[in-house]
């Protein structure tokens, strides 16, 4: 059993589905309703890389919200909207989906919500995770929503025994994913952060053979605050943003790159999408970014 940071379990007193505008704007990047059901991540250690390090480091421990009633009366009120800007509720953008189900049980409350209210509706869940069979069994218990996807984040392996050794290993992310898979789950994958010296054509091929419904790549980045916080040296050969809540970044030719690896063994088995890329990034690899073909997109 891995090791876990402690969590603090408390009642929200505002509410938990918000509407989230991504930045910058020059990146292509849907927006995304928020399911604020947790701060942080309980995985011991944290990946060294997390934004959320920038957002909730002042917090002192990991929280999760346990009025559950008040978070899915919320979830049912968004289902019920029509006419919304769009129609993805994130439970991974503020946490991992999956990692408090030890101390707080949700997600299983939170799938039957989507399967009685949102069948028929475009309404969709998006639970986002570096876990593996553990964190997964709730779903493993329950049978697959249609209106549920359930997303993997992966890594080189080297790479993730190094910024993310406190998660899952990949191979058991992986095997996760096959399972709800073969179980008839919606699966997504991503990798990302791709992080330079590192060769990802074999991962991308591990990930062609499992056909997920969509892999979106991104690389490794920053905002102002989380180059502040992580002074390890690990964001050293990132380009500081030019724009105002503008994004660290490798130089645009080496990006390329580490997606080319992906993307040629990705392109005829799976729509393939960019995280936080500019529309000159996608036009080079002749992806079409007006689809919005990325995990957070229905």
């Amino acid at each position: 059993m891995r090791n876990r940071l402690s969590c603090n379990v408390r009642d929200r007193k505002t509410g938990f589905v918000a509407l989230f505008r991504t930045t910058p704007s020059h990146t292509v990047c849907p927006n995304f309703y928020v399911l604020a059901h947790a701060n942080g991540c309980t995985f011991s250690p944290q990946c060294t890389y997390c934004f959320l390090k920038s957002s909730f480091w002042y917090l002192g421990q990991q929280e999760a919200f346990g009025n559950i009633e008040d978070l899915l009366l919320d979830v049912r009120n968004w289902i019920a909207g029509d006419r919304l800007e769009t129609y993805m509720l994130n439970a991974g953008n503020l946490s991992d989906s999956l990692c408090f189900e030890s101390v707080r049980p949700l997600v299983s409350q939170l799938v039957e919500t989507f399967r009685q209210y949102a069948s028929g509706r475009p309404h969709t869940l998006l639970l986002v995770t570096k876990g593996g069979r553990n964190e997964c069994q709730p779903l493993f218990d329950i049978a697959p929503c249609s209106n549920v996807i359930v997303s993997f984040s992966i890594n080189h392996q080297v790479a993730a025994r190094k910024y993310e050794s406190g998660a899952s290993s990949v191979s058991e992310r992986l095997k996760a994913a096959a399972i709800l898979k073969q179980r008839g789950w919606r699966i997504r994958i991503r990798i990302d952060p791709m992080i330079r010296t590192y060769d990802y054509s074999q991962l991308a091929q591990k990930v062609a053979r499992f056909y997920p419904e969509r892999v979106t790549l991104g690389t490794l980045r920053a905002d102002t605050g989380l180059l502040k916080r992580i002074p390890n040296g690990m964001f050293k050969y990132l380009i500081p943003p030019t724009q105002p809540k503008g994004l660290a970044r490798y130089p645009f030719e080496q990006r390329l790159n580490l997606y080319r690896q992906a993307v040629t063994c990705l392109r005829d088995m799976c729509p393939v999408g960019l995280c936080e890329e500019v529309p000159e990034m996608w036009a080079i690899l002749d992806l079409d970014s007006q689809k919005f073909a990325c995990n957070c997109n229905t």
